[in-house]
């Protein structure tokens, strides 16, 4: 085994999580099988995920990564009554949030069919509504597709995934502010947001009141989309707000971001992501 599975094995004593993670690094597609993994360090009830697929990856750093190392840990002073899990996937982040913050109502946005059934199984029993369509600035449907040459990426269906795209979809979008209105809230406290690179089209749906009283944003933003830098753009609309922290490997294109509310700011000063 490699050490990332040895990793695996030692924090989450699956024997077959860690061969899932080993058979990953090696490039093994795992067909359309569904594994599952009980979070022993979480609420002790089992996970579901597809192996051979990028499923492996998020289980591993965000349920098994110990304390704020977890890649969507939140400082215990954001204390969100309301989430929105935007860009859901299989209800791996919605799970871990609802076992952190067990009297929040989170609502998990996902508009791709091929990952809602697992989303609906992996957060049953939790206090998590799921949505099944994605949101925009306006109601309506748009074609996702996975970018060619990742195809273990089956949380991946992009809008942008350009003409050589596999696996084409047609999904719902409905606009930000009128799910707003449908749920009765102004604001939301804690945004987590994933949509392979139509995070600043969703963010920018907002309405500026709602972001301004938004106490955390944080996810992945995707650099170049459409022949735009989008996530910069994203982290501009958030600055008069928001102290943000980037990571950002200088070679990829992706990066991960963390918007606390200044707000916010004095309570959790010193927060850094990954340190313990």
């Amino acid at each position: 085994m490699n050490k990332l599975a040895l990793k695996t094995l030692a924090r989450s004593r699956s024997l077959r999580l860690a061969r899932d993670v080993d058979a990953l690094e090696r490039g093994e597609w795992g067909g359309e099988a569904v594994h599952e993994v009980p979070w022993r360090t979480g609420d002790g009830r089992p996970v579901a995920y597809r192996p051979g697929s990028s499923d492996v990856g998020l289980v591993y750093a965000i349920l098994f990564k110990p304390a704020r190392k977890s890649e969507y840990w939140l400082p215990p002073e954001v204390a969100p009554r309301t989430i929105f899990d935007i860009g859901a996937n299989i209800g791996i982040t919605a799970r871990y949030l609802a076992h952190r913050f067990p009297d929040a109502a989170i609502h998990a946005f996902e508009p791709i069919a091929a990952n809602l059934e697992l989303l609906r199984r992996n957060v049953a029993g939790c206090n998590v509504t799921v949505h099944p369509y994605g949101l925009g600035a306006a109601d309506g449907a748009a074609e996702f597709g996975v970018p060619a040459g990742a195809p273990d990426n089956r949380g991946g269906y992009s809008r942008f995934a350009g003409a050589a795209a596999t696996s084409v979809v047609r999904a719902e979008l409905r606009s930000v502010g009128g799910v707003l209105d449908a749920l009765r809230l102004d604001s939301v406290d804690v945004v987590k947001i994933d949509t392979e690179g139509a995070e600043y089209d969703i963010l920018s749906a907002f309405p500026a009141a709602a972001l301004a009283r938004t106490r955390w944003i944080y996810g992945e933003l995707h650099g170049a989309v459409d022949g735009a830098a989008s996530g910069f753009r994203a982290l501009d609309l958030l600055a008069p707000w928001f102290d943000i922290e980037v990571r950002k490997p200088l070679r990829k294109r992706n990066f991960f971001f963390d918007a606390c509310n200044r707000r916010l700011a004095e309570r959790v000063r010193g927060f850094r992501r990954g340190r313990r």
